[in-house]
């Protein structure tokens, strides 16, 4: 059986994940701020790649973090970035294939895009979240920036983000959007699960 594309794409890319990267923490670090992470809520940093932000919000939870992703070569590179510390469950795995526990918050760092099936995506946020628990689509480029850094990336790896309130739309019926902005440097969208 082939593999999904969207793996094959991050699994060739992995090895050289980190020296593509030019995330200012500093700056990531004040758009994580505005989520609402609490010391000991459950997180999972869904698609997280390397691990770029898995540190960062183990610091806002005080709490193991999940750090979950589809391609096992960029979870690899994630493991092997924090062996020593063990603040972290690394997970290869499909999300939408996630049966366990249930989060308080779920982060999408710089990879939405790649969830080109939105309703499916929407459906299984809901599950996976406790009443009440928050999501947050965080991007540290503007989607024009971002939609030339996907320029030769075809349709079944990415797609364009849209307006933040045309992406806003899909959520209503099953969440609460408590921050939605963009400009040319970032790109966030917070919501929670209603009661």
């Amino acid at each position: 059986m082939p593999n999904n594309p969207i793996q094959d794409f991050f699994d060739q890319r992995a090895p050289l994940w980190d020296t593509w990267a030019d995330d200012d923490l500093g700056y990531v670090r004040s758009l994580l701020d505005r989520i609402g992470i609490h010391r000991g809520d459950r997180v999972l940093d869904l698609a997280c790649g390397t691990g770029v932000i898995t540190g960062l919000l183990h610091e806002y939870s005080e709490a193991p973090v999940v750090a979950m992703d589809l391609s096992p070569k960029m979870v690899e590179a994630a493991r092997a970035k924090y062996a020593s510390v063990g603040f972290a469950t690394f997970l290869a795995q499909d999300f939408y294939q996630y049966d366990g526990e249930p989060f308080d918050v779920i982060v999408i760092y710089n990879a939405y895009p790649h969830f080109v099936d939105v309703p499916a995506l929407i459906q299984k946020l809901r599950d996976c979240l406790k009443t009440g628990g928050r999501a947050a689509i965080v991007h540290s480029l503007g989607r024009e920036r971002l939609a030339r850094h996907h320029e030769n990336v075809g349709s079944d790896i990415s797609r364009d983000l849209l307006p933040v309130e045309e992406e806003s739309k899909p959520l209503a019926p099953f969440f609460e959007v408590y921050e939605a902005e963009e400009d040319d440097d970032h790109y966030l969208l917070c919501f929670r699960k209603a009661d």
